[in-house]
C-alpha cells in the first residue's frame, strides 16, 4: 500500500470541478505549507507553490486540480436540475450516479443523475439531477441556484492489493506527484528554484496552464497528467508515458531524450506516447511568452472521466522515481539553447 494513500483519498474525494477548485487548492496548500517558502496565485485561482533557493533558474511541475463535472444550467418547474457539462462525460456513464451539488455558500446536497428516455438514446441534454424536490421553490429554499457545481460521489479505496479506485484521478494523482516531488527535493541541495503549480480549468480548455505559467515564467515545465490505458500503446502497469506529441504541443526533444536515458540507466519502466485526440496543460505552458521547453508525462489509468477510475500503484511509483532521478540530475545548464 502506498504510504500517502490517506493524502490520495483526501484529494480525490474533494469536490473541485472546473471553476470551483478551492477545496483541492486548500488541500495542496495545507500539505505544503511547512515545506514551501512562498505561495502565489494567478487570477483564475491556480496555486503556485515555490521551493525557493538562491538560484535564478526556475523549473515548474504542473498538474490540474479540476475534475469533470457539471453546472446547474436550469431548474425546471417540477424541481429537476438540468445540467451543463464541464469536460468530456459520457452520458451512459453518468446515468444513475450519485452526485453532490455544492452551493455558492458551500452547502452540499446529494442527488442522482437520471433521464426520462432509454440509456441508448440518452444525450447529455436529456440528463437531470433528482434531489426529491417537486417544485422550483423547494429547490431554491435549499439554497440551490443556477450555476452551482456538481461532481460524482465516489469512495477512494484499494480495489485489490495494488490497484486504487477513485474519482478524479484525472488529474488529482498528478497533483499528488507534484506535491510529493516538492517535499522530496527539499531534502537535497538543488541548484534551481522549483515550483509546483496546481492549475485550474484544464478540463474546459487548458486555461490555468497558460495564466499560471505567465505568472512565474519558468525556464522548464514538466506537466503531469493521466490518460486512458490502451491495449497496444499506453499500457496499464507498464510505467509512465512520455508524450512525444499531442494536438497542442510537441515535447522538447532534449527533455524527452533525457527522460528516456534516465529511465534506461535507472531501469525505470516508461513508455512513449502520442495523444492524437487531445492535449494537456503542456500546450499553453510551453507556448507561453517566447516559448518554454516542456513535456507532458502521463500515467495510464482505466475508466478515465468516470466515478470509478483505476490506477496501478506500480505506475505511480515508476512515475515518482523517474521524476526524482530527473530532478536530481537537472541544473541550469540544461537544456542547451
Amino acid at each position: 500500500m502506498l504510504k500517502n494513500i490517506d493524502f490520495i483519498k483526501k484529494i480525490t474525494e474533494a469536490h473541485s470541478p472546473s471553476g470551483s477548485e478551492e477545496e483541492v487548492r486548500e488541500i495542496i496548500y495545507n500539505e505544503l505549507k511547512d515545506s514551501c517558502s512562498s505561495f502565489e496565485y494567478d487570477n483564475l485561482g491556480s496555486i503556485i507553490c515555490n521551493l525557493n533557493t538562491k538560484n535564478t533558474f526556475k523549473i515548474a511541475i504542473m498538474a490540474h486540480m479540476d475534475e469533470v463535472g457539471f453546472l446547474i444550467e436550469s431548474i425546471t418547474k417540477d424541481g429537476k436540475l438540468k445540467l451543463f457539462p464541464l469536460g468530456g462525460i459520457d452520458p451512459i456513464i453518468a446515468i444513475n450516479r450519485k452526485v453532490t451539488i455544492k452551493t455558492y455558500s458551500s452547502k452540499k446536497i446529494q442527488g442522482v443523475i437520471m433521464s426520462n428516455i432509454s440509456p441508448k438514446e440518452t444525450k447529455l441534454e436529456n440528463l437531470y439531477v433528482d434531489i426529491n424536490c417537486d417544485s422550483i421553490e423547494i429547490v431554491r429554499n435549499l439554497g440551490i441556484e443556477i450555476g452551482d457545481s456538481i461532481t460524482f460521489i465516489s469512495t477512494t479505496e484499494y480495489l485489490d492489493e495494488s490497484n486504487i479506485i477513485a474519482k478524479a484521478l484525472d488529474d488529482r494523482i498528478g497533483c499528488v506527484l507534484g506535491v510529493e516531488i516538492l517535499k522530496e527535493m527539499k531534502k537535497y541541495p538543488i541548484k534551481y528554484n522549483l515550483s509546483f503549480i496546481g492549475s485550474v480549468q484544464e478540463e474546459v480548455g487548458t486555461r490555468g496552464g497558460k495564466t499560471s505559467i505567465e505568472k512565474i515564467k519558468p525556464d522548464l515545465v514538466i506537466n503531469l497528467d493521466v490518460a486512458t490505458a490502451k491495449e497496444n500503446t499506453r499500457i496499464y502497469k507498464k510505467g509512465p508515458c512520455l508524450v512525444i506529441a499531442d494536438k497542442l504541443a510537441l515535447a522538447n526533444k532534449e527533455l524527452l531524450h533525457k527522460f528516456i536515458s534516465i529511465g534506461k540507466e535507472k531501469n525505470i519502466n516508461f513508455q512513449l506516447d502520442f495523444l492524437k485526440n487531445g492535449g494537456t496543460d503542456n500546450g499553453p505552458a510551453s507556448n507561453s511568452g517566447i516559448g518554454i521547453p516542456g513535456i507532458s508525462i502521463i500515467i495510464p489509468i482505466k475508466n478515465c472521466h468516470t466515478p470509478h477510475s483505476i490506477m496501478n500503484e506500480e505506475d505511480y511509483m515508476s512515475t515518482f522515481n523517474l521524476l526524482k532521478e530527473f530532478f536530481l540530475y537537472i541544473d541550469q545548464s540544461f537544456p542547451s539553447k
